[in-house]
């Protein structure tokens, strides 16, 4: 019988698995009329390449721009400036301590630095150098290389090196070679997008207006010489002449013949015409800012509200977590080949991408305070929670009191000798004790008075009770009470630990 499906105790619906099924890719590259089957790579469709005739290495130009340069720096900036820390998640702890250190032996800025390229190029092939370090694998090296070098297959978009060899094809590469972090790469575009693909004109016009901005200040921005001769001049006389003008626009000395006269006239009318090449760059320089950073307000600070400010920051953060995005899942590769490389299959561990964040100071102060009352210590994993530690990022010493105004230590710890309950009654002044203690006792007193003998005493010392004013002693029992519980659990914590 042939795989189907069981729709009901006697009913079976056969699964059909022939060409153009359900289980099969029908809109395919070399079915389609306008691929021809003679092409092995796939052209880069980039619209500016195609109309120029070149390849992606043009763009690398464009980073040497004024204004895409530090646009570019300040989007690399965002993400290269995160702290980063390898998780456990579901994977063990030797996993992901192993993990992290193979990371650890990685330059991560440059890492992340050149995972960023793909964003701007479109994608980064990144090549891994495997080492063997005693029974592991793990990478020595994660090099970007020329985006150039690469192509895709046009039967399934895999990526291919172009060689001497081979230029034309390229050659197949190995399996956890090469990382290719891309940016919104798709099936007809697998080369993915290039934001300096959207710099490209901006950048040409704005050079080319800069020349033309030039020449007119160099034709303008002087006052003109101009000089007249006589009607009947010779053309040596009339050369000689020109050749003293010119002089004069250097040193602005000359002497001419008598019979020729010199006229120096201000090009007016022309601070119009010289604002045209101004705005041209403003709007080619806003325009590159837009197509890096998703906004313009903080490249340009001569006008915005406050409300335009913060519809551009929360655009330019948005940008940021989708290039964070595109850090953390080319790690999680490199994380994953790793891990099948050196123990199969298995849960793996997390990599993460966060700001470090500054020390509470009012929950310090407030711990500060507690702790230095004697009678509060905190636990590590209190810590750990409070304060966003990792259990490595400190120990516990037992300790010895720290004296007062010690500035070496954030937290002062409890001395072990001192008794909680003695540091409740010594917090009650001898008036209040005194008070509390006539209160608790004046009716035993008066049984002791009345009763002839002990044995009458002790009848009748159970009825005396009922009588007396407890709520100042219940109020003070419950508080000795729970200064006991919590001196309980914290001594007998410190001993679990000492043994």
């Amino acid at each position: 019988m042939g795989q189907g499906i069981w729709t009901s105790p006697f009913d079976f619906r056969p699964i059909d698995r022939g060409p153009g099924s359900l289980f099969e890719e029908i809109a395919t590259r070399d079915r389609s009329p306008d691929f021809c089957s003679l092409l092995m790579s796939l052209p880069d469709p980039d619209p500016v390449l195609r109309k120029l005739g070149q390849d992606v290495s043009i763009y690398k130009e464009l980073l040497s721009d004024a204004r895409v340069g530090p646009c570019v720096e300040s989007r690399k900036a965002a993400v290269v400036s995160l702290e980063w820390s390898v998780s456990r998640g579901q994977a063990s702890a030797a996993v992901a301590k192993f993990v992290g250190k193979c990371l650890a032996r990685i330059d991560m800025d440059n890492l992340v630095r050149e995972i960023l390229n793909a964003p701007l190029f479109g994608m980064q092939p990144l090549e891994i150098l495997w080492k063997r370090d005693a029974q592991y694998t793990v990478p020595a090296q994660v090099i970007g290389k020329p985006v150039d070098w690469f192509m895709f297959s046009a039967e399934d978009n895999s990526l291919r090196m172009r060689t001497k060899a081979n230029l034309v094809q390229g050659e197949a590469l190995p399996e956890r070679k090469f990382l290719l972090p891309r940016y919104n790469a798709t099936f007809e575009n697998p080369y993915g997008e290039r934001v300096l693909s959207r710099c490209f004109w901006p950048v040409s016009f704005k050079r080319g207006g800069l020349k033309f901005w030039l020449r007119f200040i160099e034709k303008f921005g002087s006052p003109w010489v101009i000089g007249k001769h006589a009607p009947n001049a010779e053309k040596s006389e009339v050369d000689e002449l020109s050749d003293k003008l010119e002089q004069a626009v250097q040193d602005a000395v000359f002497v001419v013949p008598e019979g020729a006269s010199v006229e120096i006239k201000e090009a007016a009318g022309r601070a119009g015409s010289s604002a045209l090449y101004r705005d041209l760059k403003e709007v080619c320089d806003e325009d590159i800012a837009i197509a890096v950073l998703g906004q313009n307000l903080t490249t340009n600070v001569k006008g915005g509200s406050l409300a335009a400010a913060e519809v551009h920051e929360r655009v330019r953060r948005e940008i940021k977590d989708g290039d964070k995005k595109i850090v953390i899942q080319t790690v999680k590769t490199l994380i994953d080949w790793i891990c099948s490389m050196n123990f199969g299959p298995g849960e793996r561990p997390v990599f993460e991408l966060f700001e470090e964040e500054e020390v509470d100071q009012k929950l310090a102060t407030r711990d500060k305070t507690l702790t230095d009352t004697g009678q509060l210590k905190f636990t590590k994993r209190y810590f750990m929670k409070a304060y966003s530690l990792e259990e490595e990022d400190f120990e516990v010493v037992s300790g010895k009191p720290v004296p007062d105004g010690d500035a070496t230590s954030d937290f002062a710890q409890a001395s072990p000798t001192r008794d909680p309950i003695d540091d409740l009654a010594g917090s009650l002044s001898p008036e209040t004790l005194q008070g509390l203690a006539g209160k608790l006792l004046a009716p035993v007193m008066d049984l002791v008075e009345s009763a002839g003998t002990v044995e009458a005493i002790a009848e009748r010392l159970h009825g005396v009770y009922p009588d007396m004013d407890d709520t100042t002693f219940e109020d003070l029992l419950m508080r000795a009470i729970f200064v006991a519980q919590v001196w309980g659990r914290l001594s007998a914590q410190a001993e679990g630990k000492e043994a």
